[in-house]
C-alpha cells in the first residue's frame, strides 16, 4: 500500500542551504559531508545533519532544481498567469492549460515532495528539540518550524481542500494514515508551527518569519483576520528577507526557477495569459525583469517565443519565503478594508527603489524607469484590482499568486473567468502568440494525485475539487 503524504525518516545531505536574512546581510551555511561518521546521527552532533536535510527538502519542494524536479513555484506560477508551457511535455500543459488529472506524474512526483519535506521540517523540529543542549542557544528549531508551517501554507494555497496529512510511527516506521484536512484546516495547522517558531526563536530573523508566515495564513482564513494579520507584522522591517540560497555544485542545488525558465526553457514568461491576464512583459515593471536573449529565442517546443525571467539570472541567485515587503502588503490590504492609507503604503514601496530587483551590467535584461505614484482608481472592485495587481508585482515567482487568485474568488466574490488565466470556456490556449492547441480549461487547485485512493481514511472528491476556490 502507498501512502504519498507521509515517508519513512530519513538524513539527507543539505541540497541546497536556505538563511534567514535580514536586509540580506548574511546567511545560514551548513556544510555538505559526503561521508557521514555514525557519531553525527545521534545526540547534538545530529542536528547539522539534520538540518541540512530539512532545507534541501524545502527548497527542492518549492523552488526545484536544475531542471528534472519542479517546484510549487514552477507549477503555481503555471497554473496562473505567471508562466506559460513552452515544451511539449503533455504532463506540464495540463496545469498551464488548467485542465489537470489526478494521475499526472508531473504532480503526483511534486505531491510527494511536498510531503516529504513536510516531513522533514516537523520531524526534524522534534529531533532538534530532543537533541539541543540548550534550546536558549538552538537557532535551527524555530526555523525547522517555520518551514514546516510555510509548507502548510503551500498546501492550502495551491491544493484542493482535503489534503491528506499521514505521519510515522516514531518506534516503528509503521505508516500512520491521516484524513484529509480542509483549506482552513491547513492554515490553521501552519499557524500552529509559526507560533512554535515564535516561541523557540532566538533571533530577529526568525521572529519576522513566524510573523510574515502566520499573517499570511491569516489572510488566507478570511478578511476576518485582515486586522490581527496587519497587527502581527506590524514591526517587521520592510527590508526583512528569509531566501534561498543555492548554488551550482549539483543540479539539486540549483535555483530552480533559473533551471526550467532561463536554463532548459521549458517555462516563459507570459503577457496577458489567456487574454485576461496581467501583462507582466508589456508593463516593462522594474519588479518583473525579463529579455528575449537571443532576440528570436524559442523554447523547449521549438515554435513559442522564449522570454526569460530576470529576478534569478543565474543558478545561485536567493530565493524570498518571507518578506518585509510582504508585511507591507498586508497592512496596505487590511487599510483597504478598513478605510485607512492603503494607497500610501503601496507608494511607499514603489518609492522605495533599493527593493528593486538588481540588474547587473552585462546582464540581458532592460532596466525599466522606477515606478511613479499611484493614484486611486475610485470604485471599491478597482482598487481591489490594483492592490492584488501590485501584489502581483511584487510577489512575482514567489509562491503567491495562484493562492491570490483563489482568495478573489473566496473572498472576494470575484468568479474564476475573471481571475484566472482563460476567461470564459472555449478560449484558445495559446502562448505567446504560439497556438499550443486545446482551449484554457477551469481548474483553479491541484488535484490530490489518484495514488493517495491507497490511504483506507482519505476521501476523493475528483475532479469537483479541482475547481474549489
Amino acid at each position: 500500500m502507498t501512502c504519498l503524504t507521509c515517508q519513512p525518516k530519513r538524513i539527507l545531505s543539505a541540497a541546497v542551504l536556505l538563511g534567514a536574512l535580514a536586509a540580506c546581510d548574511s546567511a545560514l551555511e551548513v556544510d555538505t559531508p559526503d561521508v557521514l561518521p555514525p557519531e553525527s546521527l545521534e545526540g547534538p552532533a545530529a542536528i547539522p545533519t539534520i538540518h541540512a536535510g530539512i532545507l534541501g527538502e524545502f527548497s527542492v519542494a518549492v523552488v526545484g532544481d536544475a531542471g528534472s524536479l519542479q517546484g510549487i513555484i514552477e507549477v503555481g506560477g503555471s497554473i496562473a498567469d505567471e508562466l506559460g508551457n513552452s515544451e511539449t511535455d503533455p504532463n506540464r500543459k495540463e496545469f498551464d492549460i488548467r485542465e489537470m488529472t489526478d494521475v499526472n506524474t508531473g504532480l503526483t512526483g511534486l505531491f510527494r515532495r511536498m510531503h516529504v519535506a513536510r516531513r522533514s521540517a516537523e520531524q526534524g523540529a522534534e529531533a532538534i528539540k530532543a537533541a539541543a543542549p540548550s534550546l536558549a542557544t538552538e537557532a535551527r528549531l524555530a526555523e525547522a518550524y517555520n518551514l514546516g508551517g510555510m509548507l502548510y501554507v503551500y498546501f492550502g494555497e495551491h491544493y484542493c481542500s482535503g489534503v491528506p496529512i499521514s505521519d510515522v510511527d516514531g518506534a516503528t516506521g509503521e505508516l500512520i494514515f491521516g484524513e484529509g484536512l480542509s483549506t482552513a484546516q491547513l492554515f490553521e495547522r501552519g499557524i500552529g508551527l509559526f507560533d512554535s517558531a515564535a516561541k523557540y526563536s532566538i533571533n530577529a530573523s526568525q521572529t519576522n518569519f513566524a510573523k510574515v508566515g502566520k499573517a499570511r495564513a491569516l489572510v488566507n482564513l478570511g478578511k476576518e483576520q485582515l486586522s490581527t494579520a496587519a497587527l502581527l507584522v506590524a514591526d517587521v522591517p520592510t527590508n526583512f528577507r528569509y531566501v534561498t540560497t543555492h548554488t551550482s555544485q549539483q543540479d539539486r542545488q540549483w535555483n530552480g526557477i533559473f533551471g526550467w525558465i532561463n536554463a532548459s526553457e521549458r517555462f516563459t514568461l507570459v503577457d496577458r495569459k489567456g487574454g485576461n491576464g496581467l501583462n507582466f512583459r508589456s508593463a516593462s515593471d522594474p519588479r518583473v525583469p525579463w529579455a528575449r536573449s537571443p532576440a528570436n529565442d524559442f523554447g523547449f517546443d521549438g515554435r513559442t517565443p522564449q522570454y526569460d525571467q530576470g529576478l534569478y539570472r543565474n543558478e545561485t541567485i536567493p530565493v524570498p519565503i518571507a518578506t518585509g515587503v510582504e508585511a507591507r502588503l498586508i497592512q496596505a490590504e487590511h487599510a483597504l478594508a478598513t478605510g485607512g492609507d492603503w494607497l500610501g503604503i503601496l507608494n511607499a514601496l514603489r518609492a522605495n527603489t533599493g527593493l528593486y530587483p538588481v540588474i547587473v551590467p552585462g546582464d540581458p535584461y532592460p532596466v525599466f524607469p522606477n515606478l511613479p505614484p499611484l493614484t486611486d482608481p475610485g470604485t471599491p472592485a478597482a482598487r481591489e484590482d490594483l492592490l492584488f495587481r501590485e501584489r502581483a508585482f511584487w510577489l512575482f515567482l514567489t509562491a503567491h499568486r495562484l493562492g491570490d487568485l483563489r482568495r478573489l474568488i473566496r473572498q472576494y466574490n470575484r468568479s474564476e473567468t475573471e481571475s484566472f488565466p482563460g476567461g470564459p470556456d472555449g478560449t484558445p490556449y495559446i502562448i505567446n502568440g504560439n497556438n499550443k492547441g486545446g482551449t484554457f480549461g477551469n481548474d483553479v487547485a491541484i488535484p490530490i494525485p489518484f495514488a493517495e485512493t491507497n490511504n483506507p481514511k482519505y476521501v476523493p472528491d475528483y475532479p469537483a475539487c479541482k475547481r474549489s476556490a
